[in-house]
């Protein structure tokens, strides 16, 4: 494929996705639909405009190694070690158990139980980018509510580690010595990073003393990441792993705000690679022809989420209105569903058949982001006004009715305060 035909290729699905992203935007609706939107019409089951599977698959490596430095910048160590009980707990059960379902159903539905392992894992995740999206939609990404949830995402962020050692080694049998060794390797990385960056006062990159000009600092971070997610490789991990810690270091540095203020006209522009790699990879054919499949499977993941999470949040005395709130925020599946699922048919665990059926899902349930907004917000309503009633709690998500009176009720005590 020449230059041309690439480069011709990349402005035209670039310029159909800041279109799209724009109409989204106009209806008040999250940019990142309007990403995958203009993938799944110039991909392969559209217009076929982009339908190099090695050209995609580039786009969609490169998406998520920028996606992982992104969110590992973000991620502050600090202020989720002064909370990581509740995340760090939260999440090792939740993967604990739906590891011990998927086990118990492997032999019963006639899968593997390497592919049930991986629907486990795929089910434990939620969208650390589309849900941090969704906290600010809210107004909820400074409150109780935003706390916890970001917690548990950074919790969730760190699990995909070893999440992704295992499904690799899968292969060659789970407990085999290779995964063992790089499992541990991982795990010791980012013990000690976090150790380090936690009791450190403040780690200073000299950026400002050897860069002479501010335009070079967002060059100079990429190059730090793509260098890190190089390095990694020698030690038998992923390039996205490699990203993560470049971003997780350079976020928790005394330069992050400079850092993230050079850098944030292109995050947007690196969120926009991901969810267009996923439009790309989404088959609409495969969806029509197995729609009955993908809406179970999405509708199954979701509902059992919601009850799941918010069931085990309810164990850590948290009001029952606060957590369906939060077990409905955490509801979506989440990015590395699709690195793990290129993990998976990498290691022979899964099909390309099984992977169009991951991409299907993760990029549907990433899709009704405007459904989880609603529910989340009604259930905020209903634990600002002290309704904490398995009853309301059901009736305000299914009566649309009974959201209004508690909104218009919540709107009242706010003006009677102000």
């Amino acid at each position: 494929m020449n230059n041309e035909y690439v480069f011709a290729h990349l402005t035209v699905i670039l310029f159909i996705a800041a279109l799209s992203g724009l109409l989204l935007a106009r209806f008040r609706q999250p940019v990142m639909l309007g990403y995958i939107l203009a993938g799944v019409i110039f991909g392969p089951c559209g217009y076929g405009y982009m339908s190099s599977l090695e050209q995609i698959k580039f786009y969609s490596d490169l998406g998520i190694i920028l996606l992982l430095f992104v969110i590992g910048m973000e991620i502050n160590i600090k202020s989720f070690l002064k909370m990581w009980k509740i995340p760090t707990f939260f999440t090792a059960i939740q993967i604990l158990i739906n590891v011990i379902i998927a086990v118990l159903c492997a032999n019963f539905l006639d899968v593997s139980i390497y592919a049930s392992l991986l629907a486990a894992f795929i089910i434990s995740l939620s969208s650390t980018a589309t849900i941090v999206k969704v906290l600010e939609y809210i107004g909820e990404l400074r409150t109780d509510v935003g706390h916890i949830s970001i917690g548990v995402l950074i919790a969730q962020d760190i699990a995909v580690v070893p999440m992704m050692l295992v499904i690799k080694q899968c292969n060659g049998g789970i407990f085999n010595i290779s995964m063992l060794l790089d499992l541990a390797m991982a795990v010791l990385l980012v013990f000690v990073l976090i150790r380090y960056i936690g009791r450190s006062e403040g780690i200073k990159l000299p950026l400002r003393d050897l860069i002479s000009t501010p335009d070079l600092t967002p060059v100079v971070t990429l190059g730090l990441c793509f260098t890190s997610a190089s390095l990694v490789v020698f030690l038998g991990l992923s390039e996205a792993y490699g990203a993560f810690l470049a971003g997780l270091f350079i976020g928790n540095t005394r330069e992050r705000q400079h850092i993230m203020a050079s850098i944030k006209p292109i995050q947007d522009v690196l969120l926009m690679v991901f969810f267009l790699s996923v439009g790309l990879m989404f088959d609409l054919n495969f969806l029509i022809k197995n729609w009955i499949l993908v809406i179970g499977t999405l509708l199954f993941a979701t509902v059992w989420k919601v009850i799941s999470n918010t069931v085990i949040l309810r164990k850590f005395s948290i009001e029952l209105a606060k957590a369906s709130s939060i077990g409905i925020i955490l509801a979506q599946l989440g990015e590395f569903s699709l690195i793990l699922s290129n993990v998976a048919i990498s290691s022979n665990i899964i099909d390309i058949h099984g992977q169009k059926l991951i991409v299907c899902v993760t990029a549907l349930s990433l899709s009704i982001s405007p459904f989880f907004i609603a529910l989340s917000t009604r259930t905020k309503n209903l634990s600002f006004v002290g309704d904490n009633s398995l009853f309301s709690v059901m009736k305000i998500i299914f009566s649309g009715k009974f959201a209004k009176e508690v909104r218009n009720l919540v709107t009242k005590s706010s003006q009677l305060k102000d």
